[in-house]
């Protein structure tokens, strides 16, 4: 507990030191975040975060967790985003057992900044170890919570860039969610679908003709960035 209070009291101080406080003005707008900024850069945390790892390469896994989460509690959107980062650089740890902890993060976001990083990094690292992982998505798709169902699309990202993930989970979840009017639901959809498209355009061009005419202008041009010009054509033309 010393350690970590230890530890908490250096980040914060170098945080401090390093405060920029008219970006901190311009990023609280910019994220309409409800919480406090420093204004320090994401590199900035990067490397906060890389330095502990390289000069603590065997903090036992529980600290770790207790030091990320002390960080995610605190008022300031800096704090919260170097204990996300601090998890991201100790991968032996992102496990099934870590799932609560994240869904807690999750259900306490409030802008996607933080709901991807959480998704992509953190949920994603788990689902490419163990597959129950799965079921966490399942509940967010339904989620009362849009971040929460953005969580669920857009957890498998980095898997469907090199051809794994469950594409089938996620046709389901955006099937389910092609109409809605949420701006960040329509784009993580395209999103994610894009990605897919990288090892799979033929699974995307499928999917894309089955919902062209329920899809948004925003999903469907998301969706379509890396396809051919005719598989594009095969989409434009045939929907409303």
């Amino acid at each position: 507990m010393n350690a970590i209070r230890r530890q908490l009291t250096s980040f914060r101080r170098m945080i401090k030191e390093n405060a920029d406080p008219e970006r901190a003005v311009h990023e609280k707008q910019y994220l309409k975040s409800p919480f406090k900024f420093f204004g320090t850069s994401v590199p900035f945390t990067d490397k906060l975060a890389k330095d502990f790892r390289k000069a603590n390469r065997d903090v036992r896994r529980e600290d770790i967790v207790e030091l990320a989460e002390r960080l995610w509690g605190s008022d300031y959107h800096d704090e919260k985003r170097l204990g996300l980062r601090v998890l991201q650089y100790y991968p032996e740890y992102l496990d099934f057992a870590l799932m609560p902890v994240l869904e807690k993060m999750l259900a306490a976001s409030t802008g996607w900044d933080c709901v991807d990083d959480i998704s992509i990094h953190l949920v994603g690292a788990v689902l490419s170890k163990d597959a129950r992982t799965y079921r966490y998505l399942r509940r967010w798709s339904a989620s009362d919570n849009f971040w929460m169902r953005r969580a669920a699309l857009i957890s498998q990202i980095l898997l469907f860039r090199v051809g794994r993930g469950d594409k089938d989970l996620f046709f389901g979840f955006a099937e389910m969610m092609i109409s809605e009017k949420e701006f960040f639901i329509r784009k993580a959809i395209g999103w994610g679908l894009r990605e897919m498209s990288k090892a799979d355009p033929e699974s995307v061009v499928s999917f894309l003709q089955r919902v062209r005419n329920r899809a948004s202008g925003l999903t469907l041009r998301e969706a379509s960035k890396l396809l051919s010009e005719k598989q594009k054509a095969g989409i434009f033309l045939l929907s409303k």
